[in-house]
């Protein structure tokens, strides 16, 4: 029983995966109380003392346009002219037609600051993985977007953040694209990025 309890964890470990943007069914719609269970396994990631630093911002309907809207707006004013792309500019206009909804992960920091910061971060992606652990059985699509957008000043003005909160990304999700062919993923072996210790 346990080997197969073992053998059963592993497959579903190596069966997450990222569906982007264009993996997503145009006119995705997630039920709201799907996105609140996704939200519940999150919250179970380990927490040194319970700080549970974890925060969501949860853009829905109308918000998820608007959230678009803001990204292309903020890629705009942030990119240098030499690395600025007409296109990628554009493709903010049309990302919102296959997204249901967007989470902003957010650390915030422990008011008490009982841990170091980076053990809140540590934390909230663990919830992160937690999120991507559920979609599978949810059947839905989805990844975490991060980069330059998100960790600039103009997106904390957009979601209201406090000085030490820190944005660790936006988890984008959809209905997937069956239809959309998904190149092979791999991984380098863990015994080659491995060291053992024994005195």
């Amino acid at each position: 029983m346990m080997e197969n309890t073992a053998h059963d964890i592993s497959e579903w470990i190596k069966s997450r995966e990222s569906t982007f943007v264009n993996g997503l069914k145009e006119g995705s719609q997630i039920d709201d109380s799907v996105i609140e269970k996704l939200l519940e396994n999150a919250s179970w990631a380990p927490s040194h003392g319970l700080v549970q630093a974890w925060h969501f911002k949860v853009f829905a309907g109308h918000g998820v346009k608007r959230f678009f809207s803001t990204q292309q707006e903020i890629y705009k004013q942030i990119t240098p002219p030499d690395k600025f792309f007409d296109f990628k500019y554009q493709a903010y206009n049309d990302k919102w037609k296959r997204v249901s909804h967007v989470i902003a992960i957010i650390a915030k920091r422990d008011p008490y600051k009982r841990f170091p910061k980076q053990e809140d971060i540590v934390s909230v992606a663990c919830a992160v993985e937690n999120i991507y652990l559920s979609l599978k059985a949810f059947e839905i699509g989805g990844y975490l977007s991060t980069g330059d957008i998100c960790y600039s000043n103009q997106m904390r003005d957009f979601l209201k953040l406090e000085e030490e909160d820190t944005p660790i990304g936006f988890f984008i999700l959809g209905e997937p694209d069956k239809s959309f062919q998904r190149p092979k993923r791999t991984r380098i072996v863990a015994s080659d990025k491995t060291e053992w210790i024994r005195e």
